[in-house]
């Protein structure tokens, strides 16, 4: 339903949403939301796939938050190569990456504009 509802939403620029199947409702975003801002899916599973389709369709993305997800150094490297335009990206209680990964920290020092 909720893709559905995305697909001819073509004027979506915020979505909040709980547990779902994220990997059915980013690519209706990559394809139909061109003015997409602000993805809030805090405790979902987030793959490869998802993580590289949404990146590469949405680089002015501008807020993430993604608590408690399970996200790979890979993904988060992704994120913060891709997503130039982040101002904040909330990754608190994620688990599957490194906090003390050097290419990690060095891209969070480059990306001082993220909160």
């Amino acid at each position: 339903m909720i893709p559905k509802f995305i697909s001819k939403s073509k004027i979506l620029e915020i979505l909040k949403i709980g547990q779902c199947y994220l990997n059915k409702i980013l690519p209706q975003i990559s394809l139909h939301c061109h003015n997409f801002i602000l993805l809030s899916a805090p405790y979902n599973n987030i793959g490869r796939d998802d993580v590289s389709a949404f990146v590469d369709s949405h680089p002015e993305l501008m807020y993430l938050d993604i608590n408690g997800v399970v996200l790979e150094n890979e993904y988060l490297v992704k994120i913060l190569k891709g997503c130039k335009q982040l101002v904040h990206l909330d990754v608190r209680n994620c688990k599957g990456f490194d906090d003390d990964d050097d290419e990690i920290l060095e891209l969070a020092r480059v990306a001082s504009h993220i909160r």
